[in-house]
């Protein structure tokens, strides 16, 4: 996931710093600012490790990330490629966090691999319940803002 995982979030409109979005305000706000729309958010250094762990231990990465459309997707890739450059396989968007188990369970069938091989890095509660209860391993990232973001 990129938002609250890969990234924290934070956004600046004229300065001012803003604290969440109505879904009508996000799709403005994507629109305005398209590709850049994540360049005040900041990578948070303990997940870049851990997936860098992964990488050289010969795990396949990708983002599993749900986005409201193909310019939140945009900039969701200009961040990962920015702030995780060579990490990741790919940006995969889904349209809501509950098709992330799902897809999932479709990469892995494809490419012959157990759901216990799997692992999903998210800070949604529902969503790691989901990919536990599919017998995926659900890595919880919270507290995102205790001093562990850089930039």
């Amino acid at each position: 996931d990129v938002d609250g995982v890969l990234s924290a979030p934070e956004y600046r409109d004229q300065g001012e710093a803003v604290i969440g979005f109505t879904e009508e305000g996000w799709q403005h706000w994507c629109e305005e600012e398209e590709e850049a729309g994540y360049r005040y958010c900041k990578p948070l250094p303990p997940v870049r490790t851990f997936a860098e762990e992964r990488k050289k231990d010969g795990s396949r990465l990708f983002v599993l990330t749900a986005t409201a459309g193909e310019l939140e997707t945009k900039a969701k890739e200009v961040f990962v490629r920015e702030h995780y450059p060579a990490l990741f396989e790919a940006v995969i968007p889904v349209s809501h966090e509950n098709q992330k188990v799902a897809v999932i369970k479709e990469l892995a069938k494809e490419n012959g691999i157990p759901l216990t091989q799997c692992m999903l890095v998210e800070d949604t509660l529902s969503t790691l319940l989901q990919a536990h209860d599919a017998g995926i391993c659900a890595v919880h990232v919270s507290n995102i803002f205790a001093g562990n973001v850089s930039g």
